[in-house]
């Protein structure tokens, strides 16, 4: 299963906005299809708007951006697949495999946004955050005991005895006695200093809230599904020569519920020439049909490497250029092989291929001259017969 790069959606979008002719806002239509309790379309379509303002759902008399998001379950592993459509019929695919229903639909809902406005947030905006007040505290009012000092009253003194005047020819008035001064009231103790009021304990630091996890895509796999190939190819169909030609192949590759991705070529080579010849006697053209199947069980993400077994049948003609007649024999191709596959993908749905392999000839054949040294030979199919080829894929 393969991975479609954003350029390659981002330039549906614009092809889609193009045709909508409303370059402030993009109509799209969301298909959500998922087992039951698996998220909704309504979750999907909200992690969009999200991440991009300049998205609205499709009006009556819009043209608008089809969002066709499919769900499954595999195990403990849930699948998805997101495909971006137009009008016109482009179309592009995006395939998610994560732990969860919410966790597929978070990476599907970003490529989504990131295809429709290239200036959409990678990350969902945090809920606000609710602060919590800090609380306050009231000291305690300290108020002093007022102490009132004990009025102290002192006994009245009593007057001193006084003594009688002698008696006097006339009788005399008797003095008025002198009343005693009051005595001395004692200041009151001083007040004691207020204490201090207690400080006010200092809030508690705010938490930071936690960085949400940005979404990251998971590794590509080889593209699912139909898909068209072209090759240079390189084989040593005859001994101490090796031939130069094409191969134009057909492919079909599915998506088990294990995570594999078995796949079937079938390919028809034609190699015409030789570049390294045995000598200028002979020329050799080969014609063959090869089915090829791999059990999609490779390594590597952004390079992948995958095993792969071929069957191979067809013609080999040999051409006798040491008379003025050229003269030609045509024998009968059958062999079993094994080849290792390497892909990488290139974007827009391209991927660059290279594959190397052995073949073992079924049938061993020989050619001889007839002419100047009879039974002379001049080459011969060898017990390997090993392979190379370059070319692009396509998937459809």
């Amino acid at each position: 299963m393969g991975t479609v790069p954003l350029p390659g959606i981002g330039f549906l979008a614009v092809l889609a906005l193009a045709q909508a002719g409303a370059p402030s806002s993009v109509p799209v239509r969301v298909e959500f299809d998922a087992p039951a309790g698996c998220s909704d379309a309504e979750a999907f379509f909200s992690g969009i708007v999200a991440r991009a303002s300049r998205v609205h759902r499709a009006r009556a008399g819009e043209t608008p951006v089809r969002l066709a998001v499919h769900l499954t379950r595999a195990g403990g592993r849930v699948h998805g697949e997101l495909r971006v459509s137009i009008a016109g019929g482009e179309s592009e695919t995006r395939r998610v495999d994560g732990a969860s229903c919410a966790e597929v639909v978070q990476v599907l809902s970003l490529t989504a946004a990131l295809a429709i406005d290239p200036t959409a947030e990678l990350r969902a905006p945090a809920a606000p955050e609710r602060s919590t007040p800090a609380p306050t505290r009231t000291p305690p009012s300290s108020s002093s005991p007022t102490r009132t000092a004990p009025s102290t009253v002192a006994p009245a003194t009593p007057p001193p005895a006084s003594e009688s005047p002698p008696p006097t020819p006339a009788p005399a008035t008797p003095a008025a006695p002198t009343p005693p001064p009051p005595a001395p009231v004692p200041p009151p103790p001083p007040t004691p200093p207020e204490p201090p009021p207690p400080p006010s304990p200092e809030p508690p630091p705010a938490e930071a809230s936690p960085e949400p996890p940005v979404a990251t895509s998971p590794p590509p796999l080889p593209p699912t599904g139909p898909g068209l190939g072209a090759a240079a190819v390189a084989a040593e169909v005859v001994s101490s020569s090796v031939s130069l030609g094409f191969s134009v192949w057909g492919r079909f590759g599915i998506l088990t519920s294990g995570g594999l991705t078995p796949s079937a070529t079938l390919a028809l080579l034609y190699l015409p020439g030789d570049f390294f010849e045995s000598g200028d006697d002979l020329g050799v053209r080969w014609t063959a049909l090869a089915a090829t199947l791999c059990p999609g069980a490779g390594v590597g993400s952004a390079v992948r490497v995958e095993p792969c077994g071929r069957l191979t049948g067809g013609a080999l003609s040999a051409t006798d250029h040491s008379v003025n007649t050229p003269r030609s024999v045509d024998r009968w191709w059958g062999s079993v092989g094994a080849l290792v596959r390497l892909s990488a993908s290139l974007g827009w749905g391209l991927h660059l291929e290279i594959e190397a392999g052995a073949d073992v000839p079924v049938v061993t054949r020989h050619f001889i001259t007839t002419t100047a040294v009879p039974n002379q030979a001049v080459g011969a199919t060898p017990a390997v017969s090993p392979t190379v080829s370059v070319g692009l894929s396509h998937a459809l």
